[in-house]
């Protein structure tokens, strides 16, 4: 399912404009219901604040409706700010702050309600402070076996890391770098991948990964391909700065991965933002041996099965970023069957990292950021 530009959403999401709505207008219709019982202050107080806000969001969209993970932010701190306000009218309504002839409300109750309204927002701004900033958000190490190709030369197992979706610039976490490049250590690869969307909206941010790509480097050769975000900004500069920091950029490409391992083809696909039907190369190599990345997987099922290499790897979907215990990934950004982990759809083999960075919102709900450590034996 499609919804605004978004693709693999859960069709409970289509509750979002009904919700949207009454977060907007809820107060309004409170006002209306309980007229009797609202004194002539908080009625203007309301009016005031709503009116403020409605100014405050006029001024702010034009400077953030160039980026496309700021505007995503935007509407949801507008929708919020709006449904803080009703939700403090409700509780004013609840707890007795209202015009009532001959009712007076005892001061243990004003206590009770303050306090209980101070904490949820105190409650409210830790958790946006932890979303902002991501730390102590612990980065996992996921691993994944996969038996090569019968037909694929044989050797002793290819050790390789996986990472992707940096989106640096929007609240990216050195603290995640770093629990990354310790995981990669300890993993002790043959060869890291990088699977794309490096930056977010700006090239200066690149100078955030400068350090990491660099340490990358010195552990084992690295590889990375472009992803629609990097595509956004400009793609060829995102190319010079991994060939800049010793990382060899593929673009419809292909690399020997030749060892005690055997003989594997990684090949690097172009993102489907600069070319259509990029899958078309992969046909020039045996596919029994190839490795192929590419940053959307979803480019992956739209090929033929018979001519996708027996493995993919592949980021984009961030496996979700947001997940709930009973609907799963909310907007998956491709084909909902693809998860983060290995992914057998259709006849092909995918295996998907969840990324290290945030777009659209800086949260993450029961989907940890993560490397993808891979053993091909």
């Amino acid at each position: 399912m499609t919804l605004l530009g978004f693709k693999g959403v859960h069709p409970l999401m289509v509750l979002f404009f009904p919700l949207a709505a009454a977060a907007v207008l809820g107060g309004f219709w409170l006002l209306k219901r309980c007229h009797t019982r609202i004194s002539t202050r908080l009625r203007h107080g309301y009016y005031w604040i709503f009116g403020l806000l409605c100014l405050a969001g006029v001024i702010v969209y034009p400077l953030v409706a160039s980026y496309d993970s700021y505007r995503v932010l935007y509407f949801v701190c507008t929708l919020a700010c709006f449904g803080a306000l009703n939700a403090a009218l409700g509780a004013a309504l609840l707890f007795g702050y209202v015009a009532r002839p001959h009712h007076h409300v005892s001061s243990r109750r004003r206590f009770m309600a303050g306090g209980m309204m101070a904490a949820a927002g105190s409650l409210v701004s830790m958790a946006g402070v932890d979303a902002a900033t991501g730390e102590g958000r612990e980065v996992a190490d996921r691993r994944i076996t996969v038996k090569r190709h019968p037909d694929a030369s044989r050797g002793r197992e290819l050790r390789v890391s996986l990472v992707s979706d940096l989106h640096a610039g929007f609240f990216l976490p050195t603290s995640h770098l770093q629990a990354a490049m310790n995981h990669i250590v300890a993993f002790k690869p043959d060869v890291v991948l990088f699977g794309g969307d490096l930056v977010e909206y700006e090239l200066s941010a690149l100078d955030e990964t400068e350090s990491f790509f660099r340490q990358l480097a010195g552990l084992a050769p690295v590889y990375a391909v472009i992803g629609n975000h990097d595509c956004y900004i400009d793609a060829d500069a995102v190319a010079a700065f991994h060939r800049g920091n010793g990382v060899t950029p593929l673009r419809g490409e292909a690399e020997a991965l030749q060892g005690p391992w055997g003989r594997f083809t990684l090949l690097g696909l172009r993102d489907v933002m600069e070319t259509a039907d990029n899958w078309q190369c992969a046909l020039e190599h045996d596919l029994a041996s190839t490795i192929m990345l590419v940053h959307n997987p979803q480019t992956v099922l739209d090929m033929p099965a018979q001519s996708a290499p027996w493995l993919s790897l592949s980021g984009h979907t961030h496996g979700g970023q947001m997940r709930l215990p009973l609907t799963g990934t909310l907007i998956n950004q491709a084909d909902r069957r693809i998860v983060a982990g290995l992914n057998a759809i259709d006849g092909r083999r995918i295996a998907v990292t969840a990324g290290l960075g945030y777009s659209g919102l800086p949260v993450r709900l029961l989907c940890p950021p993560d490397v993808t450590n891979l053993v091909i034996s």
